[in-house]
C-alpha cells in the first residue's frame, strides 16, 4: 500500500487507487485520475442514508440489490474515475464478489445526499459524470436546497444526458422506476 505523499505528481491509474492508504476520516474518490478529498457525512446525513435504503431495501425487485457508499468506477479509461456515491443500486450478482467497487455498467441506480460543500458537485459535476457512465438512474436529496420544490430530484437517463422525472408533490416523493415508492420527504429526516 502506498501513501499520498508517494503518489507521483499528476493523474493516477485504478492500481495506484486500489494501492492507496488513505484516512478513513474523509471520503474520497477519484475523477479523471485526480484525488478528490471531502469530510465523511455527518449525522443528519446518515440518517437519511440510512432511511433511503432501508425503503429501498424493502421495495426493491427484479434481482436488484441496494448498498450504501459503494464505490463505482465511472470510467476504468485512463485517466479513470471512481466515484463513491451514498446510494447504490445494482444488480446482485454486481455484489456476489468480495469488492468495494461495482462496474457502472452493473449500476441502476445512484442516490447522492447533498452535504455542506457537494452541492455543485453533485448538482453538476456527477449528474454529467454518472450519465456519461450509462447509469439510467440519479437522485439527488437536498433538503437543504433554495427552492423547495428541488429537495428530491429525480433524473432518467435519455441517450447520453438525464432528463428530469417529476417524483415530489408536495412534501411527498412518488418514484416509479427503477422501484415503486411513495413515502414524505420526514420520513427520511425523523428521529
Amino acid at each position: 500500500m502506498s501513501e499520498l505523499a508517494d503518489l507521483p505528481p499528476g493523474s493516477i491509474g485504478l492500481e495506484q487507487w486500489d494501492a492507496l492508504e488513505v484516512a478513513h476520516t474523509r471520503r474520497w474518490e477519484l475523477s479523471e485520475g485526480n484525488l478528490i478529498m471531502s469530510p465523511r457525512p455527518q449525522a443528519p446525513h446518515q440518517r437519511i442514508s440510512k432511511r433511503l435504503v432501508h425503503l429501498l431495501d424493502e421495495h426493491l425487485t427484479g434481482g436488484l440489490e441496494v448498498l450504501p457508499e459503494m464505490e463505482v468506477t465511472t470510467s476504468a479509461s485512463f485517466p479513470p474515475s471512481v466515484r463513491h456515491p451514498d446510494i447504490v443500486v445494482a444488480s446482485s450478482r454486481a455484489f456476489d464478489h468480495a469488492s468495494t467497487r461495482v462496474p457502472a455498467a452493473d449500476v441502476v441506480l445512484v442516490v447522492e445526499i447533498v452535504s455542506p460543500g457537494s452541492r455543485g458537485m453533485d448538482h453538476v459535476m456527477k449528474l454529467y459524470e454518472y450519465a456519461k457512465a450509462g447509469i439510467e438512474h440519479y437522485w439527488i436529496v437536498d433538503l437543504e436546497a433554495p427552492p423547495p420544490g428541488e429537495c428530491f430530484l429525480a433524473y432518467r437517463l435519455d441517450g447520453d444526458v438525464y432528463r428530469p422525472v417529476a417524483v415530489l408533490n408536495g412534501d411527498r416523493v412518488h418514484t416509479r422506476q427503477p422501484v415503486e415508492l411513495d413515502f414524505a420527504l420526514a420520513e427520511l429526516t425523523r428521529r
